[in-house]
This record gives C-alpha cells, structure tokens and sequence, in this order.
C-alpha cells in the first residue's frame, strides 16, 4: 500500500537554520496514490496546487514547505519530465524576458553589453537565453529537463546546457545571473546561493524573479493565491529575500512588478482550478476564437536586481 510518509523529508528554516514554525495551510494529499502521481508535478509547467504543509518559521518568518516530498523525488521528476504545455507560450514569453532585460539594462545603465558574460540558472526551453543573445549579451544556461535542452538547443541555437546550478564551472565568473521563476523550485536553497557568490565578480548583478508573498494578489487571495503550488518550495517577500541574500555578500539594488505575456486561453486553462466559472468563460474564448490573445497580467511576481559587495 502507498504511504506518502515514506516520500517526505523535514527541514529546518532554509533562511535562519530554526526549527520552530507555525503552520500556514496543512498538508492534502488525498489524490496522491503512487510514486508516479509525485513525480508527474514536478516540471516548467507544474500547476498542482500545494498538497505539502505550508509553515512559517517563528523566528524569521520565511515560509516553506514542511514536511515536503523528497528532493531526490523532485530533481529526478525535472529531469526526466517533457513538457510540451511549456513551450507553446514561448513566443509570448520572450516579448517578457526581452522587455525586462532591456528595462534592467535601462535603469543600471549596462554599458559593453557585447563583452558581458550573462548566466542563467533553470532556462527551460532556452528562450530567454534566446532573448539574452539577442540583446548582444554572452549567453550561457542550464536546465535539468533533457527533453528541454534539446528543444531549446535545435529551436533557438543557444548556449544551453543539461544540468543544474552545480554543474557550472567554479572557474568561470559571469557578469550578469539570473534565475526567472527558479530560486522557489530548488531543493537546496543555500547551496544555490553559496555556488552563485562562487561564481560571481565583485558587482556581478544578481537578477532573481519570484512571487511575492506581500503583493496585493497574494494578500487578496491568501492561501487560493494561484503561486502556492507545490512546484513551489519557498515563498519570499522583500524582507527575507533580501536577508538571504545578505548572507552571500548581495546587497538590494532595485526591483519592480513582473508583467509578462501570455495567451488568454492559456490563462484561462490554469484558471479553472480555482474558479469552476472559469470554464464556462473558456468555452465563450473558444467559440469567439479568442483564446491566442495576448495578455499582460500580473499576480504578484517581483523581479529583484541584486549586486555583488566588493570584498
């Protein structure tokens, strides 16, 4: 008989290492059956909402999921998923990553763009590299899912490469690192932090794109919030993304709301989990052949700019 007990794993606080919390929202795992149920949540498109207990830790106030599956259940599902859902949204996505590179370059002034070696942790399908190279810079990134790797090497001719954070090379050093909708996803949130200060210059900047828990949406919505999901392992606001960053020598220079572009239909698909109105509006969006509309929108993700101390 399938027991999740022997799926799940308990930690301390990733932020401040306590182990006291308070609980947000309990654990549901009432449709979880088999192993392959598991493993079949974790991917780019994962939109399972939360079945781990959501905790907030008393001392530092960090939530996180505790107890949660285990991280050796959740980097096989990455690496071994396809996710053809993913991919049909990229043309919308890179209007997003190119307009929000091109405002980062805007309000830090990034000169010699062409000289710039820009990393980018958990790439996906590779299109923001796409939008990256475009942009004149040195593109380099890494992504767990193999199937995502080849699509994005044969469709975008990019320097994508198959693995994680920690198969980067020590010796290299990037001027620009960025992880879009990717710090929330990674099993060992410290050891990410510590290998990106290892492969950071002094002033490197730290582009890191999370939902935020203090938005307006997140407050609104509380725990029907549609970024509590259980692909999502941590949940920051400013106040302890920043604290965490601290501790690796990076300090908050600027940051704002993420819009991004994405098809009406897509949006209105993932939203019928939530609202069953919201297949009643999908059926209307078909039948007026309006579901490849562009929209922007935004529940709350923030796109924090971090730089480098000098040491």
């Amino acid at each position: 008989m399938f027991d999740i007990n022997n799926y799940l794993e308990t930690l301390d606080c990733p932020s401040c290492k306590k182990k006291k919390y308070k609980i947000v929202k309990k654990s549901n795992y009432t449709n979880i059956n088999s192993l392959n149920d598991l493993v079949s949540i974790y991917k780019s498109s994962g939109d399972e909402l939360l079945l781990d207990q959501l905790v907030e830790c008393n001392e530092c106030n960090f939530q996180y999921l505790n107890p949660r599956i285990k991280s050796e259940i959740i980097f096989s599902s990455y690496a071994e998923n396809e996710d053809e859902t993913h991919i049909l949204q990229d043309k919308l996505r890179y209007i997003t990553f190119k307009k929000s590179i091109k405002k980062i370059i805007r309000l830090l002034k990034i000169k010699e763009i062409e000289n710039k070696k820009f990393l980018d942790i958990g790439s996906a399908s590779g299109i923001c590299l796409k939008a990256i190279k475009d942009l004149g810079f040195q593109e380099e990134g890494y992504e767990p899912s193999k199937w995502m790797v080849n699509y994005g090497r044969n469709k975008y001719q990019v320097n994508l490469k198959s693995g994680t954070i920690n198969d980067v090379d020590i010796n290299n050093k990037y001027d620009l690192i960025s992880l879009w909708d990717v710090l929330e996803h990674v099993t060992d949130l410290n050891s990410t932090l510590k290998k990106i200060k290892a492969l950071s210059k002094n002033q490197t900047i730290l582009i890191i794109n999370v939902p935020n828990i203090d938005s307006l949406a997140c407050k609104i919505m509380k725990t029907k919030w549609p970024f509590y999901l259980n692909v999502h392992l941590y949940y920051f606001n400013q106040d302890t993304i920043e604290s965490i960053l601290n501790k690796y020598d990076y300090s908050l220079i600027n940051h704002f709301s993420h819009w991004q572009f994405l098809e009406l239909g897509y949006l209105i698909k993932r939203a019928k989990k939530y609202l069953k109105l919201f297949s009643a509006i999908e059926k209307v969006i078909n039948f007026l052949k309006l579901s490849s509309i562009p929209v922007p929108y935004n529940l709350g993700q923030t796109t924090f700019i971090f730089k480098k101390n000098n040491e």
